[in-house]
């Protein structure tokens, strides 16, 4: 099985991605709601301290910075991005509390036959270059959304994007996050993000891995890949360019960073981006 295939439609409130792979994906985050169908292999993913077998059917669920590492394993599957403006809209429409943060309750569904058509709907949708193809997509991805609100919605708003545990003091760990937000692309500092946030290293490193399930160094660098995913869809700077404004030492090593947690080089993924907006 090749382990490097990935078809890649990227548009304003959502992605969509059909990728066929057996090599791992190293720890990492989505910052939208992840969705994805297993259509043919088998593989485990490891999701906080669980690690669950995924294969032909099977649906995986990720929220917002959620933690996760794809295991080595044959695995054809289509993941959906769903950003949260889209899903604000989406809720607005139906008349509920477009602030209410929608969060999935379990990791892993079976047997779902709306969500497995669906997706099935959307594979073929992507791969084809028919009249209407982009309109297809987001009444699909819409469905698609729809039918998870309504499974999860009610019962699990929360306002929180953190581990809300008495144990964890969630304003330190908010402070952390917010000064990481606003310094991602200067050179990481514990020692800066420590005084910020008010607490020890040694107390930050722990308190906010098991708040967000990443490491401090980590987080940076997702906020850098996410950024970085931007600037190459929206722009045609050169890679080199975009690598050091975001504060990776060089080319190489901000190359080598997109590929493992996207599974696309830079290039790659902008080229995806480009034949799909010119498909448009």
């Amino acid at each position: 099985m090749d382990s490097d295939l990935v078809k890649l439609s990227v548009h304003p409130q959502f992605s969509v991605s059909h990728a066929v792979r057996s090599l791992a994906l190293g720890p990492h985050a989505h910052f939208e709601h992840a969705i994805s169908y297993y259509f043919r292999g088998r593989s485990h993913c490891r999701i906080g301290a669980q690690v669950l077998e995924f294969q032909a059917g099977h649906i995986a669920l990720l929220n917002p910075g959620e933690a996760h590492e794809d295991l080595a394993g044959e695995r054809d599957y289509l993941m959906i991005l769903l950003k949260k403006a889209f899903l604000a809209e989406l809720l607005q429409g139906i008349g509920c509390n477009a602030d209410e943060s929608p969060y999935f309750l379990v990791p892993k569904l079976e047997n779902d036959e709306p969500v497995q058509r669906i997706c099935e709907a959307i594979c073929a949708e992507g791969d084809s270059s028919q009249f209407g193809r982009e309109v297809i997509l987001r009444s699909l991805v819409t469905e698609l959304a729809i039918h998870l609100l309504r499974r999860f919605l009610r019962s699990s708003c929360i306002t929180e994007d953190v581990d809300t545990s008495p144990h964890i003091p969630r304003w330190q760990v908010r402070k952390a996050l917010e000064y990481l937000q606003e310094t991602y692309t200067q050179e990481f500092s514990l020692e800066r993000v420590s005084a910020a946030a008010q607490l020890s290293k040694y107390h930050l490193e722990r308190v906010f891995k098991k708040a967000t399930g990443l490491r401090l160094h980590n987080y940076v660098v997702m906020l850098r890949v996410e950024r970085a995913k931007e600037i190459l869809a929206a722009t045609s700077r050169p890679i080199a360019d975009i690598a050091l404004e975001l504060g990776f030492a060089d080319q190489s090593h901000f190359s080598n960073v997109f590929k493992q947690i996207i599974g696309l080089s830079p290039r790659s993924y902008r080229m995806a981006v480009k034949s799909n907006f010119s498909q448009s």
